[in-house]
C-alpha cells in the first residue's frame, strides 16, 4: 500500500470553506451568531441544556474545577493516562493530584481504589474516557454523589460515546468535550463545558470572559456601563465566531462518522479473533464507544510502533502517565501497577471515518503478521 495510514482524521469539508469565508467576509470574527448556534446545536446533539463553548479544553476543565469550589490544598481525583490538556488545571489551582488505577488490562476506572481514594480534603473528581471507551461513570456518579464530591467528565474525544443508552457527558457535574483538530468535531482549536444546573451555567458564562455580566455590562448606547459590577476576576476563554461557525457546520455529520468508526472496530474485532497476541481492549458492559482510536495491548510494543511506521501505518501508544511530572503535587497513597503494566503494551490503531475496508484489513494484516512471528522473521517476510 503506497498511501500513509494517519492515526487521526481532520474534518475539512466545503462546507467549513465557505462558513469560514462567510464570517471573515462579515468581520464578525470575535463574536456573533455562531457561537450561540453551535452551542444551541451541540446541546441538541448529546441531549443536555446547559452548555458553554470555550477557547480550549484545558479551559473548560479550569472552569469546571472553579465552578467545583477546588482552590489551594484541596485534592482531585483523576486518571494518570491521560494528556497534560486534561490534568494540568489541576495543578494551575494549586490543587493536589490523587491519581486512581484501572482495572487489570482496562482503561476503565478501579471503583473500589476510586472511593477509597476520597478523603475529607477531596473537592472534585476528573474522570476521563479514555479514547472514546467508556469508563463505568453512572456509578462513579453515585459514589460521588454519597461523598458530595464533583464529577467532571472528561469528554474530550468521546462525542456520542454511551453508557446504559445515554450518552457521556450526562452523568457528571460538568462534562467536557474537545474541538482540536483530530477530534470528532475540528473548530481548529476548542471545547465545550456543559453543566448540570442554572446556577453553575450563569456563572460559567461570567467566567468565560473575565466575569463580565453580559447581560448588563453595556448600556443602552452600547458603550460600557459603570454601574455593572465585576465580583469575580477571571480570563478570557470565549470561543471564537469563527471557530464556532467551523464546529456548528459538522454537526450533522457527526453521527454518521461514528457509525463508520464503530463500523471499523467491528471489522478489527473479526481480523484479530484468532490471533491470541493481539489483545484487544474491552468495552464496558452497557456501553457504546466511539473508537477515537482503536486499542490493543501488544508485547514488545515499542518494536511494534517501529514495524508497524515502517509500513506507513500511524499507530501510537497513545498518552504518557501525568503523575511522572514533578508540576503535580500529588498523593502518594494510591499503586498504579495495572496503568504501569498498561502504559508498557497498550497500542492505539487507526479506525475513523477516513479508513476503507481495505485500509482496515491490510493494518490487521500487517499487525497479525509482526505479532504472530518473530521480529527476524517478519523482517525476512515482508
Amino acid at each position: 500500500m503506497s498511501k500513509k495510514l494517519s492515526l487521526f482524521g481532520v474534518v475539512s469539508t466545503t462546507e467549513m470553506q465557505d462558513i469560514a469565508c462567510e464570517v471573515l467576509e462579515s468581520g464578525r470574527i470575535a463574536s456573533g451568531k455562531y457561537v450561540e448556534l453551535f452551542e444551541s446545536k451541540f446541546a441538541n446533539l448529546i441531549e443536555q441544556q446547559y452548555v458553554i463553548s470555550t477557547n480550549d479544553m484545558t479551559n473548560a476543565i479550569h472552569l469546571a474545577l472553579r465552578l467545583s469550589g477546588v482552590t489551594q490544598g484541596d485534592e482531585v481525583i483523576a486518571t494518570a493516562f491521560s494528556c497534560m490538556a486534561s490534568n494540568s488545571p489541576i495543578a494551575l489551582c494549586g490543587a493536589t493530584a490523587v491519581w486512581v488505577d484501572f482495572k487489570p488490562n482496562s482503561v476503565e476506572i478501579d471503583l473500589e481504589l476510586f472511593e477509597l481514594s476520597i478523603s475529607e480534603k477531596t473537592k472534585a473528581a476528573i474522570v476521563y474516557h479514555v479514547a472514546g471507551y467508556p469508563t463505568p461513570i453512572d456509578e462513579i456518579e453515585s459514589i460521588c454523589k454519597k461523598h458530595g464530591v464533583k464529577l467532571i467528565e472528561d469528554c474530550n474525544n468521546s462525542l456520542l460515546s454511551m453508557v446504559n443508552g445515554k450518552y457521556v457527558g450526562g452523568f457528571g457535574d460538568f462534562s467536557v468535550f474537545s474541538f482540536y483538530p483530530n477530534r470528532q468535531i475540528n473548530t481548529t482549536e476548542g471545547g465545550m463545558l456543559i453543566c448540570k444546573n442554572l446556577k453553575d451555567y450563569e456563572l460559567g458564562k461570567k467566567l468565560r470572559r473575565f466575569g463580565i455580566d453580559s447581560s448588563s455590562f453595556r448600556n443602552s448606547l452600547g458603550e460600557i456601563n459603570s454601574q455593572s459590577d465585576i465580583p469575580i476576576a477571571s480570563y478570557s476563554m470565549n470561543m471564537n465566531n469563527l471557530c464556532a461557525a467551523l464546529g456548528y457546520s459538522q454537526i450533522d455529520d457527526v453521527k454518521d462518522n461514528a457509525i463508520i468508526a464503530q463500523n471499523n472496530a467491528q471489522l478489527y474485532n473479526e481480523l484479530f479473533l484468532d490471533n491470541p497476541s493481539v489483545r484487544i481492549m474491552s468495552i464496558l458492559e452497557g456501553a457504546k464507544a466511539v473508537f477515537w482510536v482503536y486499542l490493543v495491548q501488544v508485547d514488545d510494543r515499542d518494536k511494534v510502533i517501529e514495524l508497524m511506521k515502517e509500513h506507513e501505518i500511524s499507530v501510537s501508544s497513545l498518552h504518557q502517565r501525568n503523575d511522572i511530572y514533578s508540576c503535580f503535587s500529588s498523593s502518594d497513597n494510591n499503586s498504579l501497577d495495572n496503568i504501569a503494566d498498561l502504559q508498557k503494551t497498550i497500542l492505539a490503531l487507526p479506525c475513523g471515518w477516513w479508513l476503507s475496508r481495505k485500509d482496515i484489513e491490510y493494518i490487521a494484516n500487517i499487525l497479525n503478521l509482526i505479532t504472530s512471528k518473530t521480529i527476524s522473521s517478519f523482517n525476512n517476510e515482508i
